[in-house]
């Protein structure tokens, strides 16, 4: 009789063991290149609703400030397709399963820093979420234009089109949503 009492506790907590087992949660990273801070607050908000790592994609020089100046040079850089050297980081993208990229949109494509930055780095087999922020003109070719330089990558084109860079409840769910469906 006690035999079976002891095995009437041990078969359900073996069961239960197996229903219960531990799935790993997914590594994920946030990278952005922000020009105006817009990119960035989006950015900060997927981080927040995602709990993943944030991590900024800098060029190793900075443009200029004058707006006139840097608009020449980014003109010439998008004509000429320059990708602009990165500055060094502690972060290694290729470390994550999950990677929010974001950008802003300039003359309908992701920006130059961000074409840098997937030209750098082996992202095969990662999951790529793209977003973007655009002064009215809409997401335009950015996200096949991640397609296209993330070789390897599985792009989710469901990416997050935002203008201005305004954050909302809506991004929150969108970002729950997309983990999900990356898992």
């Amino acid at each position: 009789m006690k035999f079976t009492k002891i095995l009437l506790l041990v078969v359900p907590m073996t069961v239960c063991g197996y229903v219960y087992a531990e799935v790993p949660t997914p590594k994920i990273l946030v990278a952005y290149y922000s020009l105006t801070g817009k990119t960035e607050n989006v950015a900060k908000a997927i981080a927040d609703a995602s709990g993943g790592q944030m991590y900024k994609i800098q060029v190793a020089k900075d443009y200029p400030s004058d707006t006139k100046e840097r608009r020449a040079i980014l003109e010439q850089e998008i004509e000429q397709n320059y990708l602009p050297p990165l500055a060094t980081n502690s972060i290694n993208p290729e470390n994550y399963d999950i990677i929010f990229l974001g950008s802003p949109v300039w003359a309908n494509h992701i920006s130059q820093p961000v074409k840098s930055f997937l030209a750098k780095y082996n992202l095969d087999g990662k999951t790529v979420i793209p977003f973007v922020t655009h002064s009215g003109g809409g997401k335009g070719q950015s996200f096949k234009d991640i397609t296209t330089l993330c070789t390897g990558c599985v792009v989710d084109m469901d990416g997050w089109s935002n203008w201005g860079g305004g954050t909302s409840k809506k991004l929150t769910r969108w970002v729950q949503n997309q983990i999900k469906t990356a898992e």
